[in-house]
Parts: C-alpha cells; structure tokens; sequence
C-alpha cells in the first residue's frame, strides 16, 4: 500500500473532505492513517466504500473527536471521520425517541431532548466529544438500568452502508418510503427488527466497524421528571450496597442506579486533574458507594418522589447500608454532574492524568470476588492499590453487570498499564467474567471459549464485507487486532 492511495480517492471524488497522507488521528503518535476523509452525506460515505472496494484500501470509521482510547489505526487505511454529519433530525415527545446523525456529541443531544422534555439514556459522564451513536453501537452501559429492557437499548433503527457500498436501513426505518414520508405516515422509527423478522441491526452492534459504517440512528429516550433527587449510600464493603440494589431495582424505585470505591467515586466529583481538587474530595466518600436518583413525572410527581425515597431509606436500612453525603458538595451539583457529559479531563483520567481499565458482565452478586481477584492480581505485578477504581453498573433492571476495574496511571505509563489490563483478562475470565465487547487481546480470550461465534463471525463478515476492507481483524476474527476508534 502506497500514500498515494490518498491521491487516488481525491481524483475519484475531488469534492470530498479529503486531509492529506500521513495523518496522527489524534497526536498521540500511534495512530497513523494514510487520510482521512470527512463526509458530509450518506451517499459520499457509498461511494467512498466502493472506490476501497475497487482500491483494496481498509477504511476505519470515527465518529467521537479525539483522543481515540486503546485505538490503533493501521498505517496503510483511511479513516472515514463522520463527525461532521451532526444533525439532530427529529426529536419525538410522544413517543420518546430521537433520530439523529452520527457525529452528534451527548453535549449536543443532550439539550436538544431536554427542550421537548426528554432526557437521554447517558453512559456515566462520557468523555467530551463523545458520539452518542459510538457509545450505543459499542454497548457502552448507561446508568439508568430500570429503562434497560436488552442489551441493545437505547439504540433502536439505523441507517448502514455496508462494506459492499450498498445502503441499508434496518428495523422500521426500513421503509416503504423516505424517513420523512414515514413521519408524514406516523411512523416514529421506533421498532428495531427488520426488515422481516431478522433483527439486523444487531449484526453491526458491537461489531466494531467491521461490518458496516453507521450514518444515523434512532433511540429511545425518557421523560425528564418533574422532580428528581440523588442518593448517596455508604457502607465499608460491596456486599450490603448489593443487597439494597437488587431490592431497589425489582422494586422499580430509583432511576440512576451505580456502584463505585471511594478513589472512583472521588475522581467524579472531584473536577479537573490540574486543579487536584479531588483530594479534599477523596478522603469523605466510603469505602463503597451506592448513588441512586429518586424522580417523579409528570402525574402526581411529589407523591411518587416521596415514596419512593421512602422505600430507598427502608431498604438501604434493612441491607445495613448508611446514607451519607455527597462529596465534595451538594446533592444538587452531583445530580448536575450526572445529567451531562464529563467537563475537562475525562473522570476515569483525573486521578493520575490517564488509566487503563478491563470491563466485562457477570452478576451483581459476583462483583466483590472480581474486585478481589483483580486486587490481588494488581499487587502481584507490584502496582499500588492506590491506583486502583471499580465502577460497578447494574444492567436489564439488575439481571446483569458491566463491572469495570480502572487502573490510573501517568500518561508515559500507558504501555505498561496496557500489557497488565491485556494480561489479567485470562485469569478474571477464568472466574466467569464475560467479555462481551472484546478488545484487542480481550477477542482472544473471549473467542477461545467459543470458536464457533468466531468461525460465524468471519461467515457473516464475508457476506456484509466480502473484500474486507472495514476495520480488518479489528473483531479478532482475522488479520491484525488493533483494539477500537
């Protein structure tokens, strides 16, 4: 492959965004491509996949603004940066669903479904410059699992062009008819199977990119309460704080709903790195901290508020759980931090100016002996407990976890603090962690427990990208493993 594959593609497609050979996604140094082109419409991002198709060039899609975590992008590709393509289309009360495009940040949606009285279903304070559609294609947990129903949500229809160039709409929004003579007819792309009775939209979340390059989507969304107010619960181990969620939970009586350690919990609240304000923060949060919100809508707000913090107050009890205050300020300013997307240095990163974290599911039950396990793996590779947070997110109203340990380190550690993340994720799937978003090395230790979900991926593959050249070997299915944009 030569640079001037770059050349290629502008004399194919002149009008198109095109940056210069050479180009360092991010300025990190390690992630080379050859170009990057910015597309603007669904149809420059076809023709851009059959001139690879007819070039034999590999494109990597982008969509969140930099930096681009435990991504490698291979010298020899072009990446298709479509975050330029930001409208938020439609955003339907009535319904509660939004459809927009994929270069739009939480910054952007946010506020747009807070003016119809809507708010999004949020990963914990994404990273400035996330894209929504990223975060919901990669299965990202978000943090109010009492309006998780399946793995898939919140994410509903989506508009695809497939490694063959062709372009596809999967569930409701597959037609008949453009998506504005759907609106006209009421359809409010709501329902994700389809076309048919295959549910495709599933064959490209958590692919990757390797399957397909997602222009838009549509999602769910709830309504904004009319009251709302945050928990805080302490206790000196995990286990009490396990007991009360699950009974929350079955309840349905609290909306946000995670777990964090206190050196976690402090790099929330605690602000910008450079500042260390999270140092008078650290030493006030428990061991282990349940934060719940307790919300009322729009029919008898206050009376549901109440009871439901009633029933909260009963069961933190009961589980032998205290509730605490907040650190470092109010309840007030940590439901605000909660509502919106992290402000500066991104929260995982405050503590020691970058980190590395291993995430996976299992059950609520089993996230202590987890936490244990990677403590004692951490303190035989001689790293400090200090640096060491857990995030632990109940999903599907509680059935299930993502349970994330976060290793924080200095920014020249990465290297280091990468191969142990890498290492470990053999002895914790030994315990029974499922790696259900399998990056870089975690692909081979979650596909060697099931070769046949390989051997499917790469048949699947062939037939959505038969020259394979989206993200090539990015699923661990082939080619090289170069971990995720």
């Amino acid at each position: 492959m030569s640079a001037t594959a770059v050349d290629r593609l502008r004399e194919r497609m002149p009008e198109l965004d095109l940056d210069d050979s050479g180009v360092d996604l991010d300025d990190s140094g390690d992630h080379y491509v050859l170009g990057v082109a910015r597309p603007h419409r669904v149809e420059e991002i076809a023709a851009i996949v059959r001139w690879a198709r007819d070039d034999g060039v590999p494109l990597r899609a982008t969509s969140s603004r930099p930096p681009h975590h435990s991504s490698h992008g291979a010298g020899n590709a072009i990446a298709v940066d479509v975050s330029r393509m930001r409208a938020v289309r439609r955003v339907d009360r009535r319904n509660r669903v939004a459809l927009f495009e994929a270069g739009v940040t939480f910054e952007e949606l946010v506020p747009a479904l807070e003016a119809e009285g809507l708010r999004a279903a949020m990963p914990l304070c994404p990273r400035p410059g996330k894209s929504v559609l990223a975060a919901y294609l990669e299965r990202e947990p978000t943090i109010m699992p009492k309006y998780q129903w399946d793995h898939s949500d919140p994410l509903l229809c989506l508009e695809l062009v497939f490694g063959t160039g062709d372009i596809f709409r999967t569930g409701s929004a597959a037609g008949p008819g453009t998506i504005d003579e759907q609106w006209s007819a009421g359809n409010a792309q709501k329902s994700p199977m389809g076309p048919g009775h295959a549910d495709w939209m599933r064959l490209v979340q958590g692919a990757q990119g390797e399957m397909a390059i997602a222009t838009w989507c549509s999602a769910k969304a709830e309504i904004l309460p009319v009251r709302e107010s945050v928990i805080v619960a302490g206790a000196a181990t995990l286990e009490p704080l396990v007991k009360a969620t699950y009974k929350l939970l079955r309840r349905g009586a609290v909306d946000v709903c995670f777990l964090l350690d206190a050196r976690a919990f402090a790099d929330l609240v605690g602000g910008d790195a450079q500042a260390r304000q999270f140092q008078g923060a650290r030493r006030q949060p428990a061991a282990w901290n349940l934060i719940l919100t307790v919300s009322g809508l729009e029919t008898l707000a206050e009376r549901r508020h109440d009871l439901h913090t009633r029933w909260v107050q009963a069961d933190l009890k009961e589980a032998g759980a205290h509730r605490c205050d907040p650190p470092p300020e109010s309840a007030e300013a940590l439901l605000a931090t909660l509502r919106r997307p992290s402000v500066g240095t991104h929260w995982r990163d405050r503590r020691m100016g970058s980190c590395e974290s291993v995430f996976f599911q299992s059950t609520l039950d089993r996230a202590p002996r987890f936490c244990e396990l990677f403590g004692e793996l951490a303190v035989s590779a001689g790293i400090e407990p200090e640096r060491i947070g857990a995030y632990v997110q109940p999903q599907l109203g509680g059935r299930t976890a993502h349970i994330e340990l976060i290793l924080a380190c200095a920014p020249g550690e990465q290297e280091q603090t990468a191969r142990f993340v890498a290492e470990v994720a053999e002895p914790l799937a030994a315990e029974g962690a499922f790696f259900s978003r399998p990056y870089g090395a975690w692909a081979q230790v979650a596909f060697a427990r099931s070769p046949a979900s390989a051997r499917l991926l790469g048949k699947v593959k062939s037939i959505f990208d038969p020259d394979g050249i989206l993200a090539p070997g990015r699923l661990g299915i082939g080619g090289e493993q170069d971990g995720r944009l």
